[in-house]
């Protein structure tokens, strides 16, 4: 049996809590006075202005006490109410998923994993290895960036023996990253041969893309949407200005320059399905910005792709689509969401994964949604590999006692 989280809270025992730090209490006083001396007719320049401040303190208490309630299930409703006001909305997940953020950079630095066992496969994710003879390096002209760009692609087992077409998926690298990473580090061609030898993956072409606008400058990674038009959030705005004011610094120079959308969904597939065998059948996936990028894609083109899985992405922008009716995955379109349970980085990671989960459950739309014990990191990302592919390519029948990096899962299972 899978374990679940603990119960919530009732909302009088959140209440209560709360109350014992003052926060509820000061911001209604607070709020009470200000009400009271606007009903007494004695306002004055300086009233005026003693009282915008008291309204202003009072609502920083309110957005902490709401941004900081232990109870989850209370915190989605609240975040709920409160994300119609985006930056409010924003603001609230900033503040929560701070203390979070600064307890998952301790423990990747107190509990370092860097060996592991995957689907049977050996890793060491302290030094890079040669891909496997599986994978090739190709290049092609892209129209969309007017610039030749660089992927690897994994053909599978009997793929030359064979004269059959063959399912894709497409996996996007995160911030800091490229294409090199899921050979080199996560060896996600050896995972992906055992899993087919064991019966618990169905033969794909694996195709891996570079997504930085400059190839070999990992600074410079996009967000796999067109000129960051799905919007990057508070804190990422921030760092890219720092970035951009202080150049010497190699941090978060997001790239908005250039259509990585159109490149991806016109360019890159056009290019597989010219050059190899490939079936109708197309998935991607990805984690952190990768996560981000293939779970916005597959849902906002739902036409070319089946699927998709999200490792530790940021789903705001998607999030909110799909709560206004703007936007929403085509029937049997395959969702498979996951992030660690120490996993956060402002606000990408378990808080984004567990809101986008919430609204497609809301919204009745199914999906697989897995937490795993791991932070943001590539240990978590490569142990739940096997669950991620297992999801979008399961075979028609499953091999018995497959293992799990899930401690918690739940949702529509394929």
């Amino acid at each position: 049996m899978l374990a679940r989280r603990n119960e919530d809270p009732s909302p009088r025992q959140t209440t209560l809590s709360l109350n014992r730090y003052g926060i509820f209490n000061r911001a209604m006083s607070i709020l009470t006075h200000a009400t009271r001396r606007g009903q007494e007719g004695t306002f004055t320049l300086r009233t005026v202005a003693a009282t915008t401040y008291r309204l202003a303190v009072a609502i920083a208490f309110l957005l902490v006490a709401a941004s900081l309630v232990p109870s989850e299930e209370m915190y989605q409703r609240l975040e709920h109410r409160l994300s119609y006001v985006v930056p409010i909305g924003q603001l609230t997940e900033h503040i929560r998923s701070g203390p979070a953020t600064a307890s998952s950079l301790l423990l990747e630095i107190m509990r370092k994993r860097d060996s592991l066992e995957v689907a049977g496969v050996q890793i060491n994710l302290s030094y890079a290895v040669n891909p496997s003879d599986r994978v090739q390096e190709h290049s092609f002209m892209s129209q969309t960036l007017g610039q030749e760009r660089t992927y690897w692609v994994y053909l599978p087992p009997g793929y030359e023996e064979s004269d059959e077409p063959f399912p894709t998926l497409y996996l996007l690298h995160g911030m800091s990253q490229n294409h090199r990473w899921w050979a080199e580090l996560a060896r996600v061609d050896r995972i992906a041969t055992a899993m087919i030898a064991q019966g618990r993956i169905r033969p794909a072409i694996i195709v891996m893309p570079n997504g930085n606008r400059v190839q070999y400058d990992m600074s410079t990674t996009s967000i796999y949407d067109n000129a960051c038009e799905t919007g990057l959030d508070t804190m990422a705005q921030a760092l890219k200005a720092i970035g951009k004011r202080l150049p010497s610094l190699n941090i978060y120079k997001v790239s908005c320059e250039g259509n990585f959308e159109q490149y991806v969904v016109v360019d890159l597939f056009s290019e597989i399905d010219s050059s190899f065998r490939t079936s109708d059948e197309r998935y991607i996936g990805g984690f952190s910005i990768g996560g981000r990028g293939a779970v916005q894609l597959a849902v906002a083109h739902g036409d070319v792709l089946d699927g998709a899985f999200g490792l530790s992405g940021n789903y705001n922008f998607v999030r909110h689509g799909i709560r206004s009716g703007e936007r929403r995955p085509a029937a049997g379109t395959k969702l498979f969401l996951a992030s660690g349970s120490m996993d956060q980085r402002g606000i990408y990671g378990d808080l984004s994964t567990m809101l986008l989960h919430s609204e497609l459950e809301r919204q009745g739309i199914d999906h697989a949604y897995c937490t795993y014990r791991g932070t943001h990191d590539a240990s978590g990302w490569v142990s739940v590999m096997p669950d991620a592919m297992g999801y979008l390519l399961a075979p028609e029948t499953k091999p018995p006692a497959e293992t799990t990096a899930c401690i918690d899962l739940r949702g529509a299972v394929p």
